[in-house]
């Protein structure tokens, strides 16, 4: 019979074997589950070494391990080599960022694409309404898109710097379809994909649905670090990398193009698959050096992926996809099975807004509003503008507070703000600095944005 040496050991959990259900590892995983959800385990806690809580509970290393690979793959722990396993920062926050109706509460989270001139659209609606062939939009023909609209999208994605046939393009329900049906088409669960220390907050929910782990690598001033990259890509089996080279969400930050080369070379390396998430395509037709897109150096490891939400309207859901041959079939395969078609109706008028010139006038438009937007953010809230955020859609507000990100987040909405802290898009353990992601582009007018603002800071400040 065993003797326990650890019953009055203080360690920093200590689950009841008596409650636990067979098999150990998924009862203590879902007991970890239960205790973070009381407030038992709080977010940053450092859990028992492995040895010592197997140990404590009379079972084998095994099932700790087993237990804990389980929690890192619900998300509910994070591992850090050397030093331990720890409860996630936002693992009691649900990620998920939606679209609030609220009129009392003022949007600095919700990321949205200046709704108000989507009235710019009606016009081209109704022209399309009014055409002979409209009710062959409403059918099930063309799943991945009409060859009409592919034609004009590959026209799109050559005018933002990308390389396409039409061969190669698909379209796809949105930009979030997009990633679901590469997800599903290419990766499998258990599969590991390199993504940036903060990242797109859906993609990291979407990841967690699918049962893949994220392998995050934090960045410097040239961008996610291609020495971790490749460090990861030499300790460990990757199958994938998912990057916002030209405006990472929530960061801001843009690969140079010296970092793109050096990242290109270990995707060919390692037969990385690349996928580009480029939200913020048609920034590049206004920029004065137009960037090299990642993709373009990578072009047989990479899906591409161009949301029109953003350039257009968020209601339009429609993504332009450069998908190379190894990828198509599978890809094809995952939307027929998921999504059956895009919506031709939708793929219409975004199409039919690149012809006519409506598509153009939208997208200058933003563009003013996106300047003025972020004048008005470092004015009230005294930042620095740079070359790179001038037109970004959202900021990041540096705090210097240690306070947990729901903690804040609930602070700021019991005072009528809505707002994003870093914490719900970290992956991995919480570095020293965090931030607020501020929306600049969901308020109706433009004037409300500097009232948001200085609430914001009269709340933080």
């Amino acid at each position: 019979m065993s003797i326990n040496l650890f019953s009055n050991y203080p360690l920093s959990w200590k689950p009841v074997k008596a409650t636990l259900t067979r098999p150990y590892y998924q009862g203590l995983a879902r007991q970890m589950r239960a205790d973070i959800n009381n407030g038992l385990l709080l977010p940053g806690t450092k859990l028992p070494p492995q040895r010592e809580l197997a140990d404590y509970l009379d079972v084998g290393f095994t099932t700790i391990t087993r237990a804990y690979k389980l929690s890192q793959a619900e998300g509910l722990t994070y591992g850090v080599v050397g030093k331990g396993t720890y409860v996630s920062p936002n693992v009691k926050t649900d990620l998920t960022i939606t679209h609030q109706d609220n009129k009392n509460i003022q949007e600095l989270g919700f990321v949205s694409s200046f709704e108000s001139e989507n009235g710019a659209l009606q016009s081209t609606i109704i022209n399309i309404a009014k055409q002979k062939k409209f009710a062959e939009l409403l059918n099930y023909e063309h799943p991945t898109g009409i060859p009409r609209h592919k034609k004009i999208a590959t026209r799109y994605l050559r005018e933002i710097g990308m390389n396409v046939n039409q061969q190669n393009t698909l379209i796809a329900s949105g930009g979030q379809n997009a990633l679901t049906i590469t997800l599903l088409g290419l990766f499998n669960p258990g599969d590991k994909i390199i993504v940036d220390q903060f990242t797109y907050v859906n993609f990291i929910e979407l990841c967690r649905l699918r049962g893949v782990k994220l392998i995050p690598i934090p960045s410097d001033n040239d961008g996610i670090r291609s020495d971790l990259i490749l460090k990861a890509c030499q300790n460990d089996v990757i199958k994938g990398i998912y990057l916002m080279p030209d405006c990472n969400n929530p960061t801001t930050e843009i690969i140079t193009l010296s970092r793109r080369k050096e990242i290109a070379t270990i995707i060919k390396h390692y037969d990385l698959t690349f996928i580009e998430d480029d939200y913020a395509n048609f920034l590049n037709l206004f920029r004065e050096v137009p960037v090299i897109k990642l993709s373009e150096l990578v072009p047989e490891n990479s899906v591409y992926i161009c949301s029109m939400s953003k350039p257009l309207a968020s209601g339009l859901r429609v993504a332009f996809m450069r998908v190379p041959d190894r990828y198509k079939l599978q890809i094809e395969l995952a939307m027929f099975n998921s999504t059956v078609k895009t919506s031709a109706l939708d793929a219409a008028i975004v199409a039919e807004a690149l012809e006519n010139g409506t598509a153009n006038k939208i997208m200058h438009r933003k563009i003013n509003k996106l300047l003025v937007a972020n004048q008005i953010f470092d004015r009230v809230l005294e930042q620095q503008v740079n070359a790179y955020n001038a037109t970004s859609f959202f900021r990041p507000l540096h705090l210097k507070s240690k306070q947990r990100g729901d903690e804040l987040e609930k602070l700021c909405l019991d005072n009528g703000i809505r707002i994003f802290h870093s914490d719900r898009f970290l992956v991995g353990p919480r570095p020293d600095n965090s931030f607020l992601r501020v929306s600049l582009s969901a308020v109706e007018e433009i004037n409300d944005l500097t009232t948001a603002l200085k609430r914001l800071k009269s709340i933080i400040l």
